[in-house]
C-alpha cells in the first residue's frame, strides 16, 4: 500500500479518516450509529464534536493508516445487505387501470 501523506483524507462525507501525525489516526463520523460503534472501543477517544451544520464526531486512535481503512471499509460494509438490490422500494410500480378490453 501506498504511504498515505499526513492529514490526507481517506472515505466520505459520512466516514473518514486521516493521520495528524504519524502513529495517530482520526476517524470522523456524520453516522450516530458509526459513532455509537467508535465510542465503545477500547483503544480510541472523542477529541471533537459538533451539532452546527450537522451531527458530527471525531476519534483519535493509536494506530496506522492501514487500518483505519480496514475500519472504513467495516463499518460501511456493515451498512449494505446482501440483497439490497431485491428491495420493493426499488420494484417498478404496476399500473393498475383497466379499460373494457383489459389493458
Amino acid at each position: 500500500m501506498a504511504t498515505i501523506p499526513l492529514n490526507t483524507a481517506v472515505g466520505d462525507r459520512d466516514l473518514c479518516a486521516w493521520q495528524p501525525v504519524r502513529g495517530i489516526v482520526w476517524v470522523q463520523t456524520r453516522n450516530p450509529n458509526h459513532a455509537r460503534r467508535m465510542a465503545k472501543r477500547s483503544d480510541g477517544k472523542l477529541v471533537a464534536w459538533g451539532v452546527a451544520g450537522g451531527y458530527l464526531k471525531t476519534f483519535e486512535f493509536q494506530q496506522s493508516m492501514a487500518w483505519a481503512i480496514r475500519l472504513l471499509n467495516r463499518y460501511t460494509a456493515a451498512e449494505t445487505t446482501a440483497n439490497a438490490a431485491l428491495g420493493h422500494d426499488i420494484c417498478p410500480e404496476t399500473n393498475q387501470k383497466t379499460g373494457k378490453d383489459g389493458l
